[in-house]
């Protein structure tokens, strides 16, 4: 389990808080990447955490191995195999198979993002999100 600390920007009705907090306390590949320094996460808010408060927060690590694997190796690996399905449709179809590959592999970028969007909908619950643990004074 990972903790981290951030400021809540905002109570959802729905049992939820927007939580700022610097990238750094993410997990590393979200923390490497060249974006904003602070981002804003959601979080199960079960102490009642109000807006502008400073806060702790645990993140579950349960199934980062699998969910590492979906977001990077899948469309990954979607477009590897859809380039090489269009090279070689390509070479059948008497067109220029690098033409085709390229094409393949454009389809194969916007299945894997089509494929994380569906696997972001299943598990997008709160056992899978950060939850508050404590207000810091």
């Amino acid at each position: 389990m990972r903790t981290g600390t951030g400021v809540v920007e905002e109570v959802c009705p729905n049992g939820l808080a927007k939580i700022q907090t610097n990238r750094n306390n993410l997990y590393s590949p979200c923390s490497d990447s060249m974006c904003a320094d602070n981002v804003v996460i959601d979080a199960v808010n079960p102490i009642g955490a109000k807006k502008g408060q400073y806060v702790q927060f645990n993140i579950p690590d349960a199934g980062m191995g699998v969910k590492g694997i979906i977001c990077f190796g899948v469309p990954l690996l979607l477009i590897i195999v859809c380039g090489v399905a269009g090279y070689l449709l390509g070479e059948s179809w008497q067109v220029k198979p690098e033409m085709t590959a390229f094409a393949g592999m454009i389809a194969g970028g916007i299945i894997g993002c089509l494929v994380l969007k569906g696997y972001e909908k299943k598990i997008n619950n709160n056992q899978t999100k950060a939850e508050i643990t404590g207000i810091i004074s």
